[in-house]
């Protein structure tokens, strides 16, 4: 399945990404942990290749969105690839293998494999994606707004009573539309916990 998803998302990213840096993008991709990293430590996609599955879902569920709201000539192909595949840059080298005590069905411990954060760039989450993906090419003014709000109300700004999020939403439908996509991809298509 890894090498499968894999195979997708490069055939997606070469068909639709063509801007200057997608070239070095892609390279610095191939040389990091995205298409082997969880998409979490324990909730959705907490398994190897997790987060390349989870890119690829927003990806299909926000194309659906995007034809289902009659906005496909509001956005590019390569605005939704963008968008929705490098949603979760700010995952890449940011776990690493570590252990949990946990009982066997016969009630006896043992170190069981799990995933642990390894933050080394801590600046946050939709602007962490947004501030890597600059760093190799250009993003659109709605490419920014929809990935930096892509969390949505889970994001840890709002908690602290930051109201930009709601004012993103307003300004840029494809913002709303890649947290929709994101909230359908880890909620209802996505396998919570690990696979074991």
């Amino acid at each position: 399945m890894l090498d499968q998803n894999k195979e997708e998302f490069l055939k997606i990213y070469k068909e639709n990404i063509h801007r200057p840096g997608s070239d070095t993008l892609l390279e610095w991709l191939e040389n990091s942990d995205f298409f082997t990293a969880p998409a979490s430590t324990r909730f959705h996609g907490s398994y190897a290749g997790g987060l390349l599955e989870h890119s690829l879902n927003v990806y299909h569920c926000l194309q659906r969105e995007v034809h289902n709201h009659a906005m496909e000539d509001e956005y590019t192909p390569e605005t939704i690839a963008v968008s929705a595949l490098l949603h979760d840059v700010c995952k890449v080298n940011f776990y690493k293998q570590g252990f949990r005590n946990a009982k066997d069905e016969n009630g006896k411990w043992y170190q069981k494999p799990v995933y642990e954060i390894d933050e080394r760039f801590p600046c946050g989450h939709g602007e962490k994606s947004v501030i890597i993906l600059q760093s190799h090419m250009r993003l659109a003014e709605n490419e920014i707004y929809a990935i930096r709000a892509h969390m949505g109300g889970f994001d840890t700004s709002v908690k602290g009573g930051d109201r930009f999020i709601g004012e993103i939403f307003e300004r840029c439908p494809l913002a709303l539309l890649l947290h929709v996509a994101d909230m359908k991809a880890t909620y209802l298509m996505e396998n919570k916990g690990d696979k074991e």
